[in-house]
């Protein structure tokens, strides 16, 4: 009784300052999270260690605070009154405390705290850095008189009523709105796909660097915890919603700067749409034509391609039995720990192990990854534990409510991320479990079907003969139709039939991705059909990688140039396995994209020399940065702009920071004087974005000189893209100074059909057989030819067959491509007639309708 006098003490202590604070502070009240409700512990040493991890877990605390609550305990037990304990730690650990905070903990069957063998059903934990609980502690004075209610309190009250009582108040906890925390800022999103799985992992981990401040990001009514990947997902933030980013504690206004900056300047930017289909096969191949089988199903295609093979279908795992109680909470929550611990790890080493193959998709499994640390994840699994729950029924419950919240949400993109989920919590339940994840595949050639594919499993399939893949379920767009594509796999998703249950195992099965078809029992004919399409394939394939290093040249002697599209060093080495011959553009913007801060000349000459150690004089054409638009950095400052992509993007951002653009060249510069020291011509080529006229490149053009003279560096040719119509209608005045064009047929689309290329509804296939862009195309071959400059074209046109073949007989001097489409491009140039598809090529330029020129040359690329 003696800690109760003393709290009433401290209550009634300088009332002047205590009611100053009071007013100054009146927002303190005890939180929904910082309350756990029948809990299963069976000592005071269980309860202190649990309370000190909740007292971390919240930010009160910045390290392991249990000593400090043990060692007030062997002073003084802090045991009240009627079951009601307030622990607390020493005054030598108050520099462990970064804000107040409690922590409540109801035991209903009661802990023993002393030796008195007083028994504590409520216990009340206390941080304090100030003052400002004192009013909350005073009316737990008034609960801990009151035995009936304090009783209540530890051992049957709900959560609401706990909080409610005391906080004081009536409004029940959950029903009240969502409330923004004591500093906000409010932004805008400004990704054209929205609040996804990238922005929402990129933000929660940028949020978990500030441990001990609380940072909730609100969409409208709907409020996230920032350090929750999960719960960003959830709120359904779409481009131009206003989110309000709220934090309190030591570095508030620090994050939210930090937060609001990336949300402004985008989170997406290092997805470059030019890549997004990078791993497809683009040789075309018929359709079957009529097939027969005992069933046909028919899906959307995910990934290109044919096969014929016995089906292996994979069975879910619902049937594995979980034990939903455990007797041991601390024991269930460090074997949690430990499998987290492991599953970190396991996804580590599948992105480093895609990391060079299909680094794009390496991502996906760094965004599973980021979901292991989420806060409200792992935070509802340690209240399940807490209350009794086995560690593996506590985690699944806890992503499976995740998992239900985003399955509200209509959005195709973040319904397709609900696999990512169930990937996650299966591997770690698998790992709790002792269950081996690995999937024991026949060891003969097969075709997979299942119900659904997640990402892990789909990465096992890596070393396995399987030939295809078929799910129920799924789309597209899905991260498993994203790995069948970089795994070379013919796919079809979405069939929406049960035919896992429905099919024998080793049934021969036919899967058309070309029709997106799926025939069960194919009959004779069809068989006979299929295995002519499919021989047909594969010797294109085969033919296409055995010759990918044989020049490009045409039937009738015309020679082509193919070169590649590149965005790191990591991509130089498979420009040279896959028969590239040099490096049409160098997105250099992977540099700043990826620092906080400016890369500095030696990091960026690093770069570009590491490039060439792979390529040697082969052509590289290095891009100064086309930073601004789609492609923001976190580390500049770019103000927001009504229409970026109409803004201050390419060279007028270089312009406006001359001094990173000097040291930009200066990199380039001296990686030239590098190559050159070893004995080498070097290859480099300085290329500018977004030139719009002459002024602009000439600008440009003068300070590249002043920069190599300077260094006494080789003179290099100097270029533009020609991503402007404007450029292209001033093109013989920029051909008789420019040393070459490449022209950005995306960004060339865009402007000139006024139409934003990454919206949803807008773009479609016949987009680039469009008349005026072709004619603008003509156009800038004619005055390139005139002054006997050449022309690249770097976009997405480049590497489909059709166009291949439209771009070559418009005149076209150099595709530059995804390295793994080097192979079937090659291939198709040197089955062609050079002088047909000129001819085809003005033809086209006659017509008006762009579905009549792409059957044109749809029937050439076949």
């Amino acid at each position: 009784m003696a800690l109760f006098g003393l709290l009433n003490k401290k209550a009634q202590k300088q009332p002047e300052t205590v009611e100053t604070k009071t007013e100054l502070e009146p927002s303190f009240q005890l939180h929904a999270d910082d309350v756990v409700v029948a809990c299963k512990v069976s000592t005071k040493d269980d309860v202190l260690a649990l309370m000190s991890e909740k007292m971390l877990q919240r930010g009160y605390v910045s390290e392991d605070y249990v000593a400090a609550l043990s060692e007030r305990e062997d002073k003084v037990s802090t045991y009240l009154i009627n079951g009601v304990a307030i622990p607390h730690g020493t005054e030598s650990a108050k520099n462990l405390v970064t804000r107040t905070g409690l922590i409540v903990l109801q035991l209903p069957a009661g802990v023993v705290w002393n030796d008195k063998g007083d028994v504590v059903h409520l216990a009340v934990g206390i941080a304090a850095k100030g003052q400002e609980h004192l009013a909350l502690l005073q009316q737990l004075t008034k609960v801990v008189m009151d035995a009936e209610l304090a009783s209540s309190l530890g051992t049957c009250a709900t959560l609401n009523t706990i909080v409610n009582t005391l906080n004081n108040t009536e409004a029940p906890a959950e029903q009240a709105p969502a409330t923004d925390l004591d500093h906000a800022t409010a932004v805008t999103v400004v990704d054209p796909a929205g609040m996804h799985a990238r922005p929402a992992s990129i933000l929660a981990e940028m949020a978990a660097q500030y441990e001990g401040t609380q940072i909730r990001i609100r969409n409208a009514g709907n409020m996230a915890n920032a350090k929750s990947m999960a719960e960003l997902l959830t709120m359904g933030a779409t481009q131009g919603d206003e989110l309000m980013v709220s934090a309190q504690g030591d570095k508030a206004e620090q994050a939210i700067q930090e937060i609001c900056q990336a949300i402004h300047k985008g989170l997406d930017g290092d997805v470059d749409a030019e890549n997004t289909q990078s791993y497809q096969q683009i040789t075309t191949i018929s359709a079957l034509k009529t097939p027969k089988g005992a069933h046909i199903a028919k899906g959307s295609s995910a990934s290109s391609g044919i096969a014929m093979a016995p089906v292996y279908i994979l069975m879910g795992e619902d049937q594995m039995s979980i034990d939903k109680d455990a007797s041991d909470a601390r024991a269930e929550q460090r074997r949690l720990n430990t499998a987290l611990e492991t599953g970190r790890t396991q996804l580590t080493d599948i992105e480093q192990s895609l990391l060079n193959s299909a680094p794009q998709e390496s991502a996906i499994f760094k965004a599973q990854r980021q979901l292991l640390l989420d806060e409200s994840i792992l935070n509802d699994a340690q209240q399940h534990i807490i209350q009794g729950r086995s560690a593996a029924w506590s985690w699944k419950a806890s992503v499976q409510k995740q998992i239900e919240a985003l399955e509200q949400i209509k959005d195709e993109r973040l319904s397709a991320r609900v696999a990512d989920m169930t990937d996650v919590s299966a591997r770690i339940v698998n790992l709790l479990l002792n269950h081996s994840a690995q999937i024991r595949f026949p060891d003969h050639e097969f075709i997979l079907l299942a119900k659904e594919l997640t990402p892990s499993q789909t990465v096992q399939l890596k070393d396995v003969p399987v030939q295809g893949i078929c799910t129920e379920q799924g789309g597209p767009n899905s991260h498993m139709a994203i790995l069948a594509r970089a795994l070379g796999l013919p796919a079809i998703v979405g069939i929406g039939e049960p035919l896992t249950t429905t099919t024998l195992q080793n049934t021969l099965v036919l899967l058309d991705a070309q029709s997106s078809q799926f025939i069960v029992e194919p009959d004779e004919s069809t068989q006979a059909q299929g295995k002519q399409l499919i021989n047909a394939w594969q010797a294109i394939v085969d033919t296409q990688n055995k010759e990918k290093h044989l020049a490009p040249v045409t039937l009738d002697g015309h020679t082509m140039e193919v070169v590649c599209n590149i965005a790191s060093p990591g991509d130089a080495e498979s420009v040279i396995e896959q028969g590239g011959e040099g490096v049409g553009l160098l997105r250099t913007e992977f540099l700043f994209e990826a620092s906080a801060v400016e890369p500095s000349v030696e990091e960026q000459q690093l770069a570009l020399q590491q490039i060439i150690e792979h390529l040697g004089s082969k052509q590289l054409v290095v891009r100064t940065a086309d930073i601004g638009g789609d492609k923001p950095v976190s580390w500049m400052d770019m103000p927001k702009e009504d229409n970026p992509f109409l803004g201050v993007r390419g060279i007028r951002l270089s312009f406006k920071h001359e001094d990173m653009f000097r040291r930009q060249l200066e990199a380039i510069y001296r990686t030239a004087q590098w190559q050159t020291a070893k004995g080498e011509k070097p290859g480099l080529h300085i290329m500018f974005p977004m030139i719009a006229n002459l002024a602009e490149w000439r600008k440009a053009r003068d300070i590249a000189e002043q920069v190599r003279v300077q260094l006494d560096a080789p003179v290099l040719p100097l270029g533009i893209m020609i991503e402007v119509p404007s450029a292209v209608l001033c093109a013989d005045h920029f051909a008789k100074e420019v040393d070459f064009f490449s022209i950005g047929s995306n960004d060339l689309t865009q402007y000139t059909l006024a139409m934003d290329r990454l919206h949803p509804e807008l773009p479609s296939d016949l987009d680039n057989y469009h008349p005026a862009l072709l004619r603008l195309i003509k156009m800038t071959v004619d005055a390139a030819n005139k002054h006997n400059r050449w022309v690249g074209v770097c976009g997405n046109m480049a590497a489909d067959p059709s166009l291949a073949c439209l771009l070559t007989g418009l005149g076209v001097t150099e595709l530059s491509i995804s390295p793994a489409n080097v192979a079937a491009v090659k291939h198709l140039i040197r089955s062609m007639n050079y002088q047909d598809l000129k001819e085809k090529s003005e033809l086209a330029l006659t017509l008006s309708d762009p579905a009549q020129i792409k059957a044109l040359f749809e029937h050439s690329a076949n």
